[in-house]
């Protein structure tokens, strides 16, 4: 009897497998549902595109050109007496117009509308960078510090003989020349752009901010490499003389552009009657670009960058940390290449 019931059981529990199998493979498979994954965008950096393609069209070689074919046979076609000579060249508003297209083609700023707003750029605008702080705007002024001390401290110049020990491109300080370079390389004819050096006055490249054709940029490349050098900024009209901060950024303030990189070893001075010098209290120097900015109704970003001749010193990393914070501009410190190198 129990073998007749294990054996009963033992077929139950087999008829009830095969049933499920039955059943589960007989059943419909279940339907596919898609869903729509949240796509993973990363937003684009257009400061830093501008900078790349600038970049880019300036190393880029230029466009194949094919010469035409000329002929000098005769032909039978004569032009009327009303016609007179061909020009040779185009119109000035035709060539005007040509190169403004062609730079805002090099640039990639043609068309692309990425400006800001808010003062910090149009669609037409370049992206430049100097010491590495990137920015693009309409316009933009290069300020360098060429007081004795930017020199001599590096093995450029000697205080005792006031002589230059070394000159043009075998300076230490051609590093900041080979830099202002890069910016005006990265410029295109709709970016407008000044230079600016000042030790006992402040000297401009020219009256007004200049739009940055080949022809300007290429005029600019030489007056920095010529006379941006050792004391090329004394003191002129009876204004007393020092490392002049104060004579630069009123300078600045004149030009107007919406950009400025401003870079100085960070010694603020000014002569005294008697002699010596003493130096220009920060806080003096802060009211100052709050009262030009006030009078002109607009104040430039401002961008400093703190090179480090010989020991950095906190109050003068002070000032200029303060003038980049006031400006909503950048602020870096850079090295001074050692003497000899």
């Amino acid at each position: 009897m129990s073998v007749v019931i294990a054996s009963v059981a033992a077929h139950v529990v087999l008829g009830m497998l095969l049933a499920w199998y039955v059943v589960s493979e007989s059943r419909p498979p279940p339907e596919a549902v898609f869903e729509v994954a949240a796509p993973i965008k990363i937003p684009p950096d257009p400061k830093r595109h501008r900078v790349s393609m600038a970049r880019q069209a300036a190393v880029a070689s230029a466009p194949p050109v094919r010469e035409a074919l000329a002929s000098t046979r005769k032909v039978a076609l004569a032009l009327p007496e009303s016609v007179g000579k061909l020009d040779t060249e185009p119109p000035p508003m035709f060539a005007e117009g040509l190169s403004a297209a062609l730079g805002a083609l090099a640039s990639g700023a043609a068309g692309s509308g990425l400006g800001k707003g808010g003062g910090k750029g149009s669609g037409d605008s370049g992206g430049f960078s100097f010491f590495d702080i990137q920015d693009e705007a309409d316009s933009v002024l290069i300020m360098i510090d060429v007081s004795a001390s930017m020199f001599g401290r590096t093995g450029d110049y000697d205080y005792d003989s006031r002589k230059l020990l070394r000159e043009g491109k075998e300076q230490s300080f051609q590093g900041i020349r080979e830099e202002a370079f890069r910016l005006l390389d990265a410029l295109n004819v709709h970016t407008r752009f000044g230079i600016v050096h000042w030790s006992g006055s402040a000297r401009s490249w020219k009256e007004t901010l200049a739009p940055g054709t080949a022809a300007n940029r290429a005029e600019a490349r030489r007056h920095i490499q010529e006379k941006v050098d050792c004391n090329k900024a004394p003191p002129t009209g009876g204004r007393p003389g020092g490392t002049r901060h104060d004579y630069a950024l009123e300078e600045a303030f004149r030009l107007g552009p919406e950009v400025v990189f401003l870079l100085t070893d960070g010694n603020a001075t000014r002569s005294l009657q008697g002699g010596g010098v003493e130096a220009i209290p920060n806080d003096e120097l802060f009211e100052l670009v709050e009262r030009l900015g006030k009078e002109a109704g607009k104040t430039p970003r401002i961008h400093t960058i703190y090179y480090v001749t010989g020991q950095d010193r906190d109050v003068e990393e002070k000032l200029l940390r303060g003038l980049s914070r006031r400006t909503d501009g950048q602020f870096r410190k850079v090295k001074a290449r050692d003497k000899g190198e």
